[in-house]
């Protein structure tokens, strides 16, 4: 990384030098620099110094001394979140984990897989390939970290049938705030066990959704799955979201999709458009692409029956509902994950001047109908495209609703309009019970402003409880 010579260097930043070698500290502002944005709304933040770790000890020892002088700590792996969610709040040191990249075990038979933070998605799928295996994969780009999205509450192209990818977490080691290393799951009671959370009390808990401000997660146990040779796609679409909702919640009930989403006209562009595009004349407003995988024909035409029947029962209701033809480039990014085709967050916000936010969310499906046409109104008010897409998971009727909103940050106008629009439409969201993921500090005070006082209560106990001098990503969790 380059830093600064013996006799100028800063008394905090010898110390890091002191832990993780010369060539792994700095307080240049160019590399700072690369360190304080993303594609959100946030506004950029200069952290006070990078580090790059290599180990758990390493990890320890910044830790310990960031504790000791309370020091901020953001741990980091590839930045590719669009919640601002690694954008220093109060400085400090910026921890970056992506040189902690080991696959540490791929167990074919008990089907789970062992890694370290800055393995990525497509590091893992390649090597879980080779052992016709596979992951929920999300539809974001290849080069993200597989541990930080699944302990984030994550998405991929199999929640349908598995659900969140936190859902899929087996074990973890994380080093606490205050440098001591814990282990959760299995793997606390023997080291070579990284099967199951349970039946142990799910301490894992206290690392998922708390987006980072509880501990540094060195070593994560997920499950994998197979994957059944035989693929088939149903596509439909839909003039409107009371429609698509009903022929959802319909071929839900069966549970036979590994993916069930719809997309909005305007997020089926590769790029949204940005500002607001009208939809053509006669274009459908919904369509709906469900993934089915077998391991049979015979399996195969068991879902296609199903399916068939779905949507037979959706047109004697009198429904908009049409089987299409979705186009095999958008097929493609979503079974073919990792994926480069629309899964690079450059392809959604290219035409918006590098600027791409959302109001992300996990909603009541019964909800998804008057929500959307909420955020229409709102987002179309303020020049945007109702980006928007829904999905069920694991078979029950609730899912993510979420909208997926470019904008030209290089202006801070039209960033400050879009930051507006999203935080009103989590508003219409919240008041639905829909809840944010990955949320921006925005988000956090919304959502602190309507949460019952013995949650905030809890919530602040076991932060101070697991980080006494609270330098684990202040501020993220707006208390």
């Amino acid at each position: 990384m380059g830093t600064a010579t013996a006799k100028k260097m800063d008394p905090v930043l010898a110390e890091l030098v002191s832990i993780v070698g010369a060539e792994n500290a700095t307080n240049a502002k160019h590399i700072r620099y690369a360190y304080s944005y993303d594609l959100s709304f946030v506004e950029p933040k200069l952290p006070d110094y990078v580090v790059m770790v290599h180990n758990v000890e390493q990890i320890q020892g910044v830790l310990r001394f960031a504790n000791r002088e309370k020091i901020p700590v953001v741990p980091y792996t590839a930045g590719t979140n669009i919640g601002g969610l690694c954008i220093p709040e109060r400085g400090g040191i910026l921890m970056d984990l992506k040189r902690m990249n080991k696959i540490i075990e791929i167990d074919p038979e008990s089907l789970v897989a062992v890694i370290e933070p800055g393995v990525s998605h497509a590091q893992l799928a390649a090597a879980l390939y080779e052992h016709n295996l596979r992951f929920g994969w999300p539809v974001g780009p290849p080069s993200a970290s597989v541990a930080s999205c699944a302990i984030s509450h994550g998405i991929g192209g199999m929640n349908a049938r598995y659900g969140l990818q936190s859902q899929e977490i087996t074990s973890m080691e994380v080093v606490l705030p205050t440098g001591e290393l814990v282990r959760v799951g299995s793997c606390a009671i023997n080291p070579d066990a990284w099967h199951s959370v349970l039946p142990l009390p799910q301490m894992d808990g206290l690392f998922k959704g708390w987006l980072g401000t509880t501990g540094v997660v060195t070593k994560l146990g997920i499950n994998v799955h197979h994957i059944p040779p035989v693929l088939k796609i149903f596509t439909v679409s839909c003039d409107t979201v009371e429609d698509m909702y009903s022929y959802m919640l319909n071929l839900s009930n069966y549970e036979i999709c590994d993916d069930l989403t719809a997309v909005s006209w305007w997020l089926s562009q590769v790029p949204i458009p940005y500002p607001y595009k009208p939809m053509p004349a006669g274009a459908s407003e919904w369509f709906s692409y469900a993934t089915t995988y077998s391991f049979t024909e015979k399996e195969r035409e068991a879902r296609v029956e199903i399916w068939e029947k779905v949507v037979a029962e959706e047109k004697a209701k009198g429904t908009s509902i049409q089987v299409t033809h979705y186009p095999e480039e958008a097929l493609a990014a979503r079974t073919k994950l990792p994926s480069q085709i629309v899964g690079s967050t450059k392809n959604y916000c290219k035409q918006g001047g590098a600027g791409i936010s959302w109001p992300g969310t996990f909603t009541p499906a019964k909800k998804w109908a008057p929500v959307y046409n909420d955020w229409k109104k709102i987002l179309i008010e303020h020049n945007l495209s109702p980006s928007v897409r829904m999905s069920m998971y694991r078979g029950v009727h609730y899912g993510m609703l979420r909208a997926m909103i470019p904008f030209n940050k290089q202006s801070k106008q039209e960033t400050e309009n879009a930051r507006h629009a999203i935080v009103e439409c989590l508003k219409v969201d919240l008041a639905h019970g829909g809840m944010p993921y990955k949320p921006p500090v925005d988000f956090a005070r919304e959502i602190n402003g309507r949460a019952h006082p013995g949650y905030l209560s809890l919530l602040k106990q076991i932060k101070a409880l697991l980080d006494p001098n609270d330098i684990m990503n202040p501020g993220k969790l707006g208390i």
